[in-house]
């Protein structure tokens, strides 16, 4: 997989090629709840439906830098000769890999509003779509920049892939990407509110949401088929992407040697025990 390195200044609007795809079946093609191709989730393959990437933006702390999300989208809103992203997208993060979504990062176009915000999850216990909701008050907000903000069709000759158009419902009509980008000191510190230490070096894995509100996960939810109201965990439905430190370096996976050393102390302990 490819990554995003440390130093590496990844612009919101940069090709693709640039962010980090995050891995796996990243979405079933026209599942969405509203019947509205401009709120669905697509990615197949190589045509990857959610990426991240992270711009230190010259900061050498480990808690600096911009902290960005990319998600693939069916078509795009507004009128036709003015595409425009005109809902609600959701990145939900388990910033300790404890099965819960912790915070929210939204990007908010609906209505007249115009704006990313870091949200609270809601007093349940978020972690299943069921059980999971939104704060209706950010904790801060963002006014949209050419920086932070990026809404544009795909071009898979210079973004990777193979096509720019997966669905045969919207043919011939391109995929759009929407991307933001969020200070990541300001993630940081709303974790530490809830006693979650992160840096950018914190392994920490998503959930990928678009809506029509900002209370709620009620359109498309990344890599689910249907499921925004499911009781199965985020985990048990495949809701949640692989773990990825913010910095946009993979997770190294424990190599099978330690995977068997672990087993044969594990097995002479419970021996022991006999």
């Amino acid at each position: 997989m490819a990554t995003c390195a440390l130093e590496a200044a990844v612009s919101v609007s940069d090709p693709s090629t640039a962010w980090t795809p995050l891995m796996g079946n990243y979405d079933f093609l026209t599942d969405q709840q509203t019947g509205q191709a401009q709120g669905d989730i697509v990615g197949v393959g190589t045509d990857y439906g959610i990426f991240v990437t992270f711009n230190n933006n010259g900061d050498t702390s480990a808690t600096g830098g911009a902290w960005g999300f990319r998600l693939r989208l069916d078509a795009t809103g507004g009128p036709p000769k003015k595409p425009d992203f005109d809902r609600v997208a959701w990145i939900g993060i388990d910033a300790d890999l404890s099965g819960s979504i912790d915070v929210f990062l939204g990007l908010n176009l609906q209505g007249s509003t115009r704006e990313i915000g870091i949200y609270s999850p809601g007093a349940s216990a978020n972690t299943s779509p069921n059980t999971t909701s939104i704060s209706p008050t950010p904790y801060r907000t963002y006014a949209l920049t050419v920086t932070n903000y990026n809404h544009r069709p795909v071009d898979y000759l210079t973004d990777g892939g193979t096509s720019n158009d997966l669905t045969v419902n919207t043919l011939g009509d391109p995929d759009y990407f929407v991307s933001f980008m969020v200070p990541f000191a300001d993630v940081v510190s709303f974790l530490a509110g809830k006693s979650i230490q992160i840096t950018d070096q914190s392994p920490t894995r998503f959930a990928a949401a678009t809506s029509t509100q900002t209370n709620s996960l009620n359109q498309d939810l990344g890599g689910v088929n249907g499921g925004v109201n499911s009781t199965l965990t985020w985990e048990q439905l495949g809701g949640f992407t692989q773990i990825i430190y913010p910095s946009g370096q993979a997770v190294p996976e424990p190599s099978s040697s330690l995977l068997l050393i672990a087993s044969l102390t594990a097995g002479t302990l419970a021996r022991r025990r006999r």
